[in-house]
């Protein structure tokens, strides 16, 4: 096991790729997961028993996939760097070669019954992802746009971000990869180096699987909470911080924080794993779906 040292150059000049390939993987390990995440709920039921039942005829890809735990396969599969010039419309699944031939037919699945349909939903939530950073890297620097690469890796007190190397991997002492950053709903990120070591893609989570734009809060239930925390509950259909709901909400940030400290003591909302980021619990669900339309 090593690291890699990323610079202020390499980082300056990182591009961005969006991966039909590594976002198949992603929703495999979701479906794949033994304690999903709470805010996954409608996502999984809607595709889950189709999986389960595919499972149920492929023994050989579903004693696979139970031998491994969904954080640390994807990084095993060795997937090749994603193109950061390819048309993301395109599935770029071909480009796999050399997957064992339990995790391709996993793969092949998924991606024909479930990510291909969602595809351009799950494209523009990427891509608002990579807008978001990318203003905040010019704003506040890498460190604030990347705050959380990995349990594994680090940011250095000089700026430089430091990256542990999967198993299996020994990086070139004193080299500064070329960076791409390709943004994926997986619950955990994961490193795909090529084979020169000189380019390394770090794939990083950015939230749940995509769902619709939030709806407009009922009046019902803006008259029980109030607009403003109506609304916050509303936009909370997937997990947000605080400026996002201040986006959606028209709300300013200081006003978001107190709003969510009042549904969090009322337990209709709760925080994510990752600071700073918030999702309606199942009490709040329930509560919003029994308000007339």
């Amino acid at each position: 096991m090593g690291h890699w040292l990323v610079g202020a150059e390499s980082l300056a000049a990182c591009r961005f790729a969006f991966s039909p390939l590594v976002e198949t993987v992603a929703a495999l390990g979701v479906l794949a997961e033994i304690r999903p995440e709470p805010w996954r709920r409608d996502w999984l039921a809607a595709h889950q028993p189709a999986f389960r039942a595919h499972l149920a005829t492929a023994p050989g890809p579903a004693a696979w996939l139970a031998a491994r735990r969904p954080a640390d396969w994807p990084a095993e599969l060795r997937l090749p760097v994603p193109d950061p010039d390819a048309d993301p419309r395109l599935p770029d699944l071909p480009t796999a070669t050399g997957l064992p031939p339990e995790a391709a037919t996993l793969l092949d699945w998924t991606w024909q019954h479930v990510v291909r349909p969602e595809w351009p939903a799950r494209l523009r939530a990427l891509r608002a992802d990579l807008t978001a950073r990318r203003a905040r890297a010019e704003r506040h620097g890498w460190p604030a746009a990347l705050p959380q690469p990995g349990p594994r890796h680090r940011w250095l007190p000089d700026g430089r971000l430091r990256l542990t190397a999967p198993d299996g991997t020994t990086p070139r002492p004193g080299t500064s990869p070329a960076l791409l950053l390709v943004p994926t709903s997986a619950r955990h990120g994961w490193l795909l180096p090529d084979e020169s070591h000189t380019r390394l893609a770090v794939v990083y989570p950015v939230s749940a699987a995509p769902v619709p734009a939030p709806q407009a809060a009922p009046d019902s239930l803006g008259r029980l909470l109030g607009g403003a925390r109506a609304a916050l509950l509303t936009g909370l259909d997937r997990p947000r911080d605080t400026r996002q709901l201040a986006g959606l909400t028209g709300l300013s940030p200081a006003a978001v924080d107190d709003h969510l400290t009042v549904l969090l003591d009322a337990r209709l909302v709760a925080g994510t794993t990752t600071p700073g980021r918030y999702y309606r619990t199942a009490l709040a669900e329930a509560l919003l779906s029994a308000q007339p339309r």
